[in-house]
């Protein structure tokens, strides 16, 4: 199945939007018009134009970069959003309410329930379709995986919501669903997911359906549900049970034979970013990819957009100070400022996923060395463009494609990675861990510290703290920390001041650094979730408002 790429701003699954660059040109006899081109009833008899408005769920469903990644973590002690794009602000200074939730912003209410219509939509129609059995039941597996991911969307946002599985029309002039429970919302995509692994396929027979959901993106979606289902705050009484459930969930993904995920990449080698920049490697499970063909801002610009200004870059979120000292050193030790030998020169000797991950001063980046400091080139005193600069004086290089000229082209074919392997280990682990399974959860820990990392392994002293700290690391800018502080209870810890780190360069060319702050941050208690948007609450009564929004 080939789409007309202008049916979607680099639409849907990613994938097929990007088949003609990754796998050859469209076939003619299959470039469909836009939906709006077609009657209802068309459409409801024709497999590929049904194909087309699945794909059209993808594009509303699966988040991305901005806002699947670093507009959450610009919420915690991994970035400063430089621009607030996302209206990261409102929340790290304690200024968000029911009523300055914007279209711009993360809180995605009606975006999520959106694309929940147009799954209730599908099953409401897709039966009218006949003569193409194996096709409808793919789709109503992608349906049912995406209706799923909507829905734990709005779970780690908002807690229980509203569960709706009717097509309002325009004849619906009153709404009154009432929330749901967590658990209850829990258990509701837990039985889409189980429809959608019933009928999804291990993997594609064909490249140009590639990033289509698949067995193992529903099951990767059931570990992280799990997980968060089984973690402290969700799970009050530490119900071992619940704990059980995630791991086991976590270890059928490990063990799936109709795919055999594998580890790609590896930051001792210099490999770690081939994890992102190589489409479909061995470790992603899910992923969401981007035309090079036509622009998609922020979403295929990304490798321009981190970059720093003396490269004609945005440094559009920036790394902060917090975020670069959690980073192991080499052999496996803390770093301190109080090491004198460790503040004279902070950047060296630290593990490999550090310069994997983070671009800080004096590193050699597109056949340069960078200039953080006071007056270099990547300053906010540089020549070039300086209101670009990166207030932190460190830009996110994980992911970002340095072999990409965006001066020549803004855009670039680009992959999201929704779920992959690393994530899966260290949920396997961290449920073992929580079960006092210690040899079992080593297992899985280190294989990410030797095979990602390039670092040597661990034991078992501390090991729950040791394995939230390589989330922080491995997962760093992905979109979890976010919601791993607030599953874990702990929330607080992501609304420290904002620090970053002043460089001055000698006459002598060494470097001296003293610590600032960028961003003064408040810490909200009802912060754990975001606030329903009144708008939402003056059409339906019936919701409930989270706690402590007035």
């Amino acid at each position: 199945m080939k789409l007309n790429i202008n049916n979607f701003k680099m639409n849907g699954a990613a994938l097929l939007v990007c088949t003609a660059l990754l796998f050859g040109g469209c076939k003619k006899a299959l470039d469909l018009q836009p939906l709006n081109a077609y009657t209802e009833k068309d459409v409801w008899t024709d497999p590929k134009l049904a194909q087309v408005f699945v794909n059209s769920i993808y594009d509303q469903t699966v988040l991305a970069y901005p806002d699947g990644g670093f507009g959450w973590g610009a919420q915690t002690d991994e970035l400063y959003g430089n621009f607030n794009w996302k209206n990261e602000n409102i929340y790290v200074r304690g200024e968000a309410t029911p009523d300055n939730q914007t279209s711009g912003s993360l809180n995605h209410w009606n975006k999520m329930y959106g694309s929940i219509r147009y799954s209730n939509i599908f099953f409401d129609k897709i039966e009218n379709i006949s003569g193409a059995d194996k096709v409808v039941s793919t789709m109503k597996g992608e349906t049912h995986f995406l209706r799923a991911l909507a829905y734990f969307e709005l779970l780690k946002r908002f807690g229980g919501v509203p569960l709706i599985t009717k097509v309002y029309d325009v004849n619906d002039r009153t709404f009154s669903e009432k929330r749901a429970s967590w658990t209850e919302t829990k258990d509701f995509i837990l039985s889409d997911i189980a429809a959608a692994i019933k009928l999804l396929p291990a993997v594609y027979t064909s490249n140009n359906d590639k990033g289509r959901a698949t067995t193992g993106a529903a099951m990767a979606l059931k570990s992280r549900l799990l997980l968060y289902a089984a973690s402290p705050y969700f799970n009050k009484t530490n119900d071992r049970k619940l704990w059980e459930e995630a791991k086991l969930a976590a270890k059928a993904l490990i063990d799936f034979t109709g795919t055999k995920y594998t580890l790609y990449g590896n930051a001792a080698n210099g490999t770690y970013n081939k994890t992102f920049l190589d489409f479909f490697n061995s470790e992603i499970i899910f992923s969401r990819v981007y035309s090079g063909l036509v622009m998609a801002d922020q979403y295929n610009t990304v490798s321009r957009d981190l970059s720093p200004n003396g490269y004609n870059g945005y440094s559009s979120y920036n790394v902060l100070q917090q975020m670069v000292d959690d980073f192991e050193m080499a052999d496996g030790t803390k770093f301190s400022w109080s090491n004198p030998d460790q503040a004279k020169n902070p950047y060296l000797n630290r593990e490999p996923r550090f310069y994997a991950s983070i671009l800080a001063n004096n590193q050699m980046f597109k056949n340069r060395l960078t200039g953080f400091y006071e007056g270099g080139d990547d300053s906010p005193q540089s020549p070039f463009s300086p209101w670009n600069a990166s207030k932190t004086r460190y830009c996110v290089k994980k992911m970002v494609n340095e072999a990409h000229d965006w001066n020549v082209q803004e855009y670039d074919a680009t992959q999201w990675a929704v779920f992959r392997l690393s994530e899966i280990y260290l949920n396997y682990a961290e449920a073992c861990a929580e079960l006092g399974e210690d040899g079992e959860a080593l297992i899985y820990l280190n294989k990410i510290r030797t095979e990602k990392a390039g670092l040597a392994e661990v034991n078992a002293t501390g090991l729950i703290e040791k394995i939230r700290h390589e989330r922080r690391i491995e997962l760093c800018f992905e979109g979890h920390r976010y919601f791993d502080i607030r599953r874990w209870g702990i929330a607080e810890i992501g609304s420290e001041d904002a620090k970053g780190v002043v460089i001055k360069k000698q006459s002598n060319g060494a470097f001296t650094y003293e610590l600032m702050t960028v961003q003064e941050r408040t810490w909200v208690p009802s912060f754990y979730y975001y606030p329903i948007p009144r708008t939402e609450i003056q059409k339906n009564p019936s919701l409930i408002q989270n706690p402590n929004y007035n």
